[in-house]
């Protein structure tokens, strides 16, 4: 019996962190307040460039899902890619100034996920690269 597996443009955990990306950033921009313990290590203007990299990224990222044109699509997802990376990495880097042990597992995490979505930045590159290669074929 063969083993049928789905493939598509957007990755379920990509989804996932669009989603909450989106959520979380608004959120915070509408006036929620972070955890005190974060809020206190970090400068304001670390705190409000991560709000709107998050809700930005997270909503252009979840449009590029909804358009139909693939060479668009892949644009606007490059363009999430980027917020998807900068927003985790600047966040991470602003908790390893703090110096503080506790946070390890944190910059851990924003490091990761800042990984992540710049792997998959180069991916969305590449299928752009192929798309824009085949269009000059033609």
């Amino acid at each position: 019996m063969a083993t049928i597996v789905v493939t598509g443009r957007h990755r379920p955990h990509e989804v996932m962190f669009l989603i909450l990306s989106a959520i979380v950033g608004a959120a915070f921009a509408a006036g929620a307040k972070p955890p005190t313990t974060l809020e206190r290590l970090v400068a304001p203007w670390v705190l409000w460039t991560w709000y709107l990299l998050l809700l930005s990224s997270g909503v252009i990222g979840l449009v590029s899902i909804a358009i139909s044109d693939t060479y668009r699509a892949l644009v606007l997802e490059l363009a999430a890619m980027h917020g998807q990376t900068a927003a985790p990495l600047l966040y991470g880097l602003a908790l390893l100034s703090t110096g503080r042990a506790p946070a390890i597992f944190a910059i851990a995490f924003y490091a990761t996920w800042a990984g992540a979505s710049a792997w998959r930045g180069w991916q969305v590159w590449q299928g752009m690269r192929g798309l824009r290669q085949a269009g000059e074929d033609e």
